[in-house]
């Protein structure tokens, strides 16, 4: 989230890049702290490491020996690394690493389903930022706290163009600091949606311990608290306010003690078109649970496009008296073809009909990219716009398995360490999920599970960006209940902003932190609550990331998207293939068609082709 927020910080020093070598050796193993798959892709980054590689089990055994790819630079650290694949390693356990003898590191976990805890704790992060209601210790834990922002009355500011007061209660305070933003909702509530509509069967029974909501599945439960609060937002001309806030952030206390008069800010297009898009997505996802509420939905979000198709060009910017996030946007084109997508899809009609395709990961400025998920998945529908939205992903997806074979063996580039970093990795993975639905080809999904690697560990700061998970996590985030609770370990399950180079928060202010750039754009991050520019917490920046982990589980819990190409899940699931008749060919008969991992191949000459003749690698 853009903004800047005066906190009380201690002094503070650049955390330097952490390392679980021993004396004896300067290899430094960087590996994802959560664990790897059985069966799945498997590799580590070592850094100043020469010779094989000993992958060592609990009872000193060496189980595994690899060579490391020749070292490559990596520009966004700074560093020459090697890659190390140990994908045959399928053995569930805890493993050491060796490296000329020594050990590196003792804490590489190969297990069957990795991700499924971090997925859920992710989620459950979105009841801990709900306002309006108390946090019980049933569901909350030891971060249980009393209800914040509980008067529903709020006061319509001068920029919404009119007076008096409206009721808008719920939703979940967006970061670290306790307003509510439609614009940001907008790309957060879509991507949890998706999540879901993508895979029914799996979240359906999924569970992480919220209060129920009648008989809807936990994910949809929770994002119905925030989309209540959404419809509360829409003016009745079908405008759509553009957020909820005080006139200035709050300071470190919890929510219940932010006791100062809560605005109704502005209104424009951005706001209006979000919400047409997530409510129009909405209306396909309940309406299997509630009809009436699925209508609600649907009716709001088309009263919301009309006023934006008339109103293309109303820009917010902050009013001169109010400081909190601005979430301002001078392009609004691309929220209109998201609406136009999403309403086409949900309802047929021609006249929201959307063409064009981006090339561009989404982001909340650009949700662009968003318009390319729904033409690309929505082949019959779009007919030609669904072909040119596929390439346009594949072709981003193409440059991001290119980056993932060298250096770090990440996605990321240097200009991708933007504010909210981690978020553009996340996104990064989400769209390689969706290029890897649309073709089958598991160069694709191997690269996305590189970015969840990254994420939990395997990067040049040796941590997982996600509190409560991984050897070292971030203890100090930018989120003002972990700060104000009392409690010492903060709120688990929340993705920090981020490692970037801007240094937003670095001022000789009391509130302020000390320099703690490092002169590397992946490098340059502090794990302390002074540091929103590195260390913030968002709803946007947790949506995608548990997208990707929730996605990955779901497939190797069989399941695909319905508009996946067959063999997509693994097997056993309801897109895996299930060949009735085997017919081998004889050598001399030329090609031979091969059944492997879910999907059917050709073989010839020791080379593998898809069905349409394409070299696969």
């Amino acid at each position: 989230m853009v903004h800047f927020s005066l906190k009380q910080c201690a002094p503070v020093v650049a955390l330097s890049v952490f390392s679980l070598a021993s004396a004896a050796s300067a290899a430094t193993a960087y590996i994802n702290q959560v664990g790897y798959r059985v069966g799945d892709v498997k590799e580590f980054t070592l850094f100043e490491g020469s010779g094989n590689v000993e992958i060592v089990d609990a009872s000193g055994k060496t189980v595994l020996t690899v060579t490391p790819s020749e070292a490559s630079s990596w520009s966004p650290s700074g560093q020459n690394v090697s890659r190390v694949n140990f994908t045959d390693l399928n053995i569930p356990g805890t493993y050491s690493i060796k490296v000329g003898g020594q050990v590196v590191r003792s804490d590489l976990k190969v297990t069957d389903k990795p991700f499924e805890d971090v997925a859920k704790a992710s989620l459950k992060w979105y009841y801990y930022q709900r306002a309006s209601m108390a946090l019980e210790e049933t569901y909350a834990g030891q971060w249980k706290r009393a209800a914040g922002h509980t008067n529903p009355s709020a006061r319509l500011h001068n920029s919404t163009g009119a007076s008096g007061s409206i009721n808008s209660s719920k939703g979940w305070y967006d970061a670290g600091d306790y307003g509510r933003y439609i614009v940001n909702s907008g790309i957060s509530t879509y991507t949890l949606l998706s999540l879901y509509e993508h895979f029914p069967d799996y979240f359906k029974t999924l569970k992480w311990n919220i209060p129920a909501d009648g008989n809807l599945p936990d994910l949809l439960a929770e994002i119905k608290y925030n989309l209540d609060w959404m419809l509360t937002m829409q003016a009745s001309d079908g405008a759509v306010y553009h957020k909820l806030t005080t006139l200035q952030f709050p300071g470190d206390v919890m929510p219940n003690k932010d006791t100062e008069q809560l605005y109704v800010i502005g209104k424009g297009t951005a706001a209006t078109f979000d919400f047409a898009a997530v409510m129009a997505v909405a209306a396909r996802v309940y309406r299997p649970f509630d009809a009436s509420y699925a209508d609600k939905c649907l009716e709001a979000a088309k009263k919301a496009y009309a006023w934006g198709a008339q109103n293309p060009n109303v820009r917010f910017n902050n009013p001169s008296d109010v400081g909190t996030g601005d979430y301002a946007d001078g392009s609004l084109g691309d929220e209109k073809q998201f609406a136009g997508t999403e309403l086409f899809i949900t309802t047929g009609e021609a006249s929201y009909k959307t063409s064009g395709a981006s090339v561009n990961v989404p982001g909340w400025a650009d949700v662009s990219g968003l318009a390319t998920y729904g033409m690309a998945t929505h082949a019959t529908e779009f007919g030609g716009s669904a072909q040119s939205a596929k390439d346009s992903l594949l072709k981003t997806a193409d440059n991001f398995v290119a980056r993932a074979a060298t250096g770090f063996g990440v996605v990321m580039a240097s200009n991708d360490f933007v504010w909210g970093s981690n978020a553009v990795a996340a996104n990064q993975g989400v769209w390689l999920l969706h290029a890897y639905y649309l073709t089958g080809d598991k160069k694709y999904y191997e690269a996305a599970v590189k970015v969840l690697d990254y994420l939990l560990g395997k990067n040049p700061l040796d941590m997982s960006f996600v509190t409560g998970y991984g050897a070292k996590s971030p203890k100090m985030p930018h989120h003002r209940p972990s700060t104000a609770d009392g409690v010492t370990d903060p709120v688990p399950g929340m993705i920090v902003g981020g490692p970037q180079p801007g240094g937003q928060d670095i001022t000789s202010d009391s509130w302020g932190c000390s320099n703690y750039k490092t002169g590397k754009p992946a490098t340059t991050y502090t794990d302390n609550r002074c540091s929103y520019a590195t260390n913030e917490v968002a709803i946007n920046w947790n949506a995608p990331f548990a997208y990707l982990a929730g996605a990955i589980e779901a497939l190797h819990a069989g399941e695909a998207p319905s508009f996946a190409v067959d063999g997509v899940a693994w097997e056993g699931g309801t897109a895996a293939i299930k060949p009735a008749i085997v017919r081998p060919l004889n050598a001399e008969q030329g090609p031979r068609l091969r059944f492997a991992d879910q999907m059917l191949y050709v073989e010839k000459n020791g080379k593998r082709f898809d069905l349409k003749g394409h070299r696969l690698h």
